[in-house]
């Protein structure tokens, strides 16, 4: 048996799929990705194919990469991709299609607040009308009502709700076609 270093070692797209234990088509598919890059036609370096794998499993981008390895353009890169983030999430609470978590918490305590108020109030509520009451259909039927009064503290879901407990401004679909 002869010794191969492996590590400069280039490799068909069969072989690679059978190492990383993935199809010869999702090897294509990375490929076209830009996650494995070819060395020549039909070949890959084995040791770069495992890292670039490991990487992209891991969530790794090339671009975290370079910035952990210290390159200040890759680096920068981040920092700006990263703030397009943040601007495009400020954007999207200014829409109102994303609310901070403690707006969310404020109003989802209250809706379920009131919710338990209605519930614990149902056996008052519903006592006097069922009182006298001898027919077992009558009885469920006013008890079903009542509950179905108190779930629809829950079904009233108003997006407007998490705007108004919100300090975040928020711009309405008909003030932002103002400004065309």
């Amino acid at each position: 048996m002869t010794n191969v270093t492996i590590v400069d070692e280039l490799v068909s797209s069969k072989i690679v799929a059978k190492v990383l234990g993935i199809s010869s088509r999702r090897v294509q598919q990375l490929t076209e990705d830009g996650i494995f890059e070819k060395e020549k036609r039909g070949q890959y370096n084995i040791a770069k194919t495992v890292q670039a794998f490991v990487a992209y499993k891991t969530g790794e981008s090339k671009l975290e990469k370079k910035a952990r390895e210290g390159g200040y353009d890759a680096e920068r890169t981040l920092l700006t991709r990263t703030k397009r983030l943040i601007e495009e999430n400020k954007l999207k609470i200014m829409n109102g299609d994303l609310h901070r978590s403690n707006t969310v918490k404020a109003v989802m305590n209250r809706m379920l607040n009131n919710f338990k108020s209605k519930l614990q109030a149902l056996p008052l509520k519903a006592a006097p009308k069922v009182l006298g009451e001898t027919n077992l259909l009558v009885i469920q039927d006013t008890l079903l009502d009542e509950v179905n009064e108190c779930l629809t503290e829950l079904s009233e879901y108003d997006p407007n709700m998490f705007h108004d407990e919100s300090d975040d401004i928020i711009v309405d679909d008909d003030e932002a076609g103002e400004g065309d």
